[in-house]
């Protein structure tokens, strides 16, 4: 596999955006977001709703991969996790390491061995499914692919590390895309961040975090301690041909160039986090993304504003976070781990006040619905935004247009952050998304 990119979208590249911000009030809106890859738009869209207020909002997730379906439910389900049960800081630690380490602490690990058991049951009960008990809503799914979700689960349970040892395959991916340039990768490094990175806006990302991903696929360490076992939620299923036949292999096929660190860690509220002290960023982009996280997960809970203490003594490894206050006077957020009296809920339902609030809600649709939904009456003139990454924007047909409501908003991403698509490429990518966008009858802006 000689792309960079790979072929499976684990995290997204371009920054989270909310993608209800200016929608009549009180009106329900209905979202539909084709490839992001992770949730980020997701997340920052139902966390910011409160700043304008709308009716129901329903969010339709289309991917290319069971794989990634899977994730999706398990990060929506660790970012509902009820604030008693799980701390704010430990819900962003445990939330940046499922979604960019190759590696994760043992702790982190037996998180998702306990969650899975929950997921399995909720994608394997047809009871359950119908009653629509949680924010996630899968009813769409065919069988077939509740049973790919149920096998991607057990995988993730199983501990055997010679099934999926991703520090060797994340090796052999350097190996077979640097070629003969592998004994030199650190240069390769260098250049890729300072002629590419950071010409294209994310200087953010500090060099040494970026080296180190890309050398070992871990990109967010929040503290002192072992990363170690590998993040079985970054597998993905292939067929390889032996001499005894065709057989079916966990391997890592994605992304080993740009990184996680687009998603969630070069954009920022809290310009403080951005700041520039002789030419050089003071922060990092971990320390972006946390915030950024951290926010998002506050505001989906509570419905305001999240805020760093101003006192400019915060520090790196261990910073002091302060919410905004509640206007109850209630709702603090407990910081404390909660390692070892977890009470896990049992489905990621949201809290009846954010449930009320909301009223959301995340409906996975089959992995060939891009080509489907055009041609069923339930989704004609369906969706009010509708988003497109940069590796589905060849969906973007005359017939897909039938989803788009009246005044629809279309957003597609671009190839700005993929670091192997040259500026000449970038701009001939604009020119055919812009009249693939034009035949379907939108206006660009």
């Amino acid at each position: 596999m000689a792309n960079g990119m790979g072929n499976i979208t684990w995290w997204g590249f371009s920054p989270a955006t909310n993608l209800v911000t200016a929608h009549e009030s009180g009106a329900a809106v209905n979202i539909l977001v084709v490839g992001a890859g992770d949730l980020r738009h997701i997340l920052k869209t139902l966390a910011e709703s409160w700043r304008f207020p709308t009716g129901k909002i329903s969010i339709y997730v289309v991917e290319n991969s069971v794989e990634v379906l899977a994730r999706h439910m398990l990060m929506l389900s660790l970012a509902v996790e009820p604030s008693a049960i799980m701390g704010l800081a430990e819900k962003t630690e445990l939330y940046l390491e499922i979604f960019g380490n190759s590696l994760m602490r043992h702790k982190t690990q037996e998180y998702v061995k306990e969650k899975v058991h929950q997921l399995i049951k909720f994608v394997t009960d047809s009871d359950l499914i119908e009653k629509n008990v949680s924010i996630i809503n899968i009813t769409a799914l065919k069988v077939r692919e509740r049973d790919a979700l149920e096998v991607v689960f057990k995988f993730w349970k199983d501990c055997k590390t010679d099934s999926f040892s991703i520090s060797k395959l994340w090796e052999s991916r350097l190996r077979r895309y640097l070629g003969m340039r592998y004994d030199s990768r650190h240069n390769v490094y260098d250049w890729d961040y300072s002629m590419k990175l950071c010409e294209r806006g994310a200087s953010v990302i500090n060099k040494m975090e970026y080296k180190q991903w890309r050398e070992r696929g871990v990109a967010f360490e929040a503290r002192e301690a072992d990363y170690v076992e590998p993040n079985r939620t970054l597998a993905s299923c292939s067929t390889v041909r032996k001499e005894s036949g065709s057989a079916r292999v966990w391997t890592y096929c994605g992304d080993i160039v740009t990184g996680p660190f687009v998603a969630h860690g070069i954009e920022c509220e809290d310009n403080a986090l951005l700041k520039l002290q002789n030419r050089a960023h003071v922060k990092t982009a971990t320390d972006v993304s946390q915030f950024n996280v951290m926010s998002m997960f506050y505001e989906l809970a509570h419905g305001r504003r999240y805020s760093l203490e101003a006192d400019g003594s915060e520090d790196d490894a261990n910073r002091s976070t302060t919410p905004t206050k509640d206007r109850n006077g209630t709702g603090d957020v407990t910081e404390s781990s909660t390692a070892g009296k977890r009470g896990l809920c049992v489905f990621p339902i949201l809290s009846a006040d954010v449930q009320s609030r909301h009223g959301s809600e995340v409906c996975f649709l089959p992995l060939d619905a891009a080509e489907k939904i055009p041609h069923k009456s339930q989704y004609e003139k369906l969706f009010d935004v509708v988003y497109l990454s940069n590796s589905m924007v060849h969906k973007l047909t005359p017939d897909f247009s039938r989803v788009f409501a009246d005044n629809a908003h279309v957003t597609i991403e671009t190839t700005k952050f993929l670091l192997d698509v040259s500026a000449c490429q970038g701009e001939e990518y604009l020119q055919r998304v812009t009249a693939m966008a034009k035949q379907a009858g939108c206006e660009v802006s």
